[in-house]
């Protein structure tokens, strides 16, 4: 029997976007109800035990904290706790003033995110996009890799749901199956996105992880997330 979103709603922003469009669809076809917010700083009075969210993150962090919600997220260091075997390339979570000492190009990406933009940087091009921020900022610095796919695989209770190459080229069911060992991890939460990709010459490995609330599809399948996007916001108790 295929999961119901009966008595649900699902709170997304007013804008049109392909991807939450589809979603907004299956949920609809799932029994679920639809609630578009344009002002959502101003939302509507809603049951809270009802409420799921789906948007970018300002969008459902705000709504979260009106309506009185605990939204499932990863562990911004959840890197460290994956096997170096998960891997396939040398990474460390540092302080920002220890990656500026090299060695260069390196990957470089700040452990909360927004903070600068990620990629690879030399030590000039690292300090222009840093500028501002305190040498004890937390990043993840990677050795230079090249990726021949990148997929995205939405998990639950440490099953994954769907998988889907966004990215170059690569056996999607290889790349499930490293997503469904990351989601084994216990610092994985019941649900959440777990994008991987193909080393090369070295294999799949873990890229990130990111909130279900706020994942694109990336080629997922629309029905098959609804009962994670469900999951990954939580009335808390009154």
């Amino acid at each position: 029997m295929s999961w119901r979103a009966t008595d649900l709603i699902l709170v997304l922003p007013a804008k049109g976007d392909v991807e939450r469009d589809q979603v907004a669809a299956a949920w609809l076809a799932a029994g679920g109800a639809i609630e578009r917010l344009d002002r959502f700083w101003e939302p509507p009075p809603l049951d809270a035990r009802r409420v799921r969210l789906y948007g970018a993150d300002a969008f459902c962090l705000v709504l979260a904290q009106l309506y009185g919600l605990e939204l499932l997220a990863p562990p911004d260091d959840l890197i460290a706790d994956v096997p170096a075997a998960l891997l396939q390339r040398a990474v460390a979570i540092t302080t920002l003033g220890a990656a500026l000492s090299g060695p260069f190009p390196r990957f470089v990406k700040p452990l909360m995110p927004k903070q600068f933009a990620a990629g690879v940087h030399d030590r000039d091009a690292l300090a222009r996009v840093t500028a501002g921020l305190p040498d004890d900022t937390p990043v993840i610095v990677s050795e230079v890799v090249t990726l021949d796919a990148e997929a995205r695989s939405f998990v639950l209770d440490g099953r994954v749901v769907t998988t889907a190459i966004y990215a170059g080229a690569g056996d999607v069911s290889a790349a499930a199956a490293l997503a469904t060992a990351i989601a084994a991890l216990p610092a994985v939460p019941r649900t959440c996105v777990i994008d991987t990709c193909l080393v090369r010459e070295r294999g799949w490995a873990f890229l990130e992880a990111n909130a279900a609330w706020g994942a694109g599809l990336n080629g997922c399948d629309p029905v098959a997330v609804l009962p994670c996007l469900a999951a990954a916001t939580i009335a808390k108790a009154r």
